[in-house]
């Protein structure tokens, strides 16, 4: 699934640029030419393989531990691959027409910190940031337990 999520959002932003437009409502910060394709979709084709690959050496475990363990090798592994990723995103190697960063909606002024590729916090302390990234891995646990009950619920209906 994710890597249909990943091929058919590349698609898009790939066929979307090949379609003329201009904006018609104001106001207008950005010469549009054609249709703004989606951001470059986020790495999580990476997560997805170390979530399987390690899923074969825990099976047969306690669901709760299998869901710690996944969630945060999932969690890490997005960070790792996602993060420098992010970074290649705002510099200028990325404003080409595969990586599309430099196609802008209309409405993005040319000041904001999107516009000018600029890194704009959401934390503005560490301890900000540590909450997020633990109501993140406590997001993964508690999901990933969510969908191995469901999977094995699911593995329990018959016809």
């Amino acid at each position: 699934m994710t890597g249909a999520y990943t091929l058919i959002h590349l698609c898009f932003m790939q066929i979307l640029q090949l379609i003329p437009a201009e904006p018609k409502l104001g106001p207008v910060y950005q010469n549009i030419t054609h249709l703004v394709p989606p951001d470059f979709p986020l790495l999580l084709i990476v997560p997805a393989i170390v979530f399987d690959l390690v899923r074969r050496r825990i099976t047969g475990w306690n669901r709760w531990k299998q869901a710690t363990i996944l969630g945060a090798t999932s969690l890490a592994s997005f960070l790792a691959v996602q993060w420098p990723f992010a970074n290649f995103l705002m510099s200028p190697a990325s404003r080409n027409w595969f990586f599309a960063t430099n196609n802008l909606p209309y409405f993005i002024p040319p000041t904001s910190h999107w516009a000018r590729s600029v890194w704009f916090p959401t934390e503005h302390t560490a301890a900000e940031f540590a909450l997020r990234m633990f109501l993140a891995l406590a997001a993964g646990i508690l999901m990933t337990y969510a969908g191995l009950s469901w999977g094995n619920w699911m593995r329990r209906i018959r016809r």
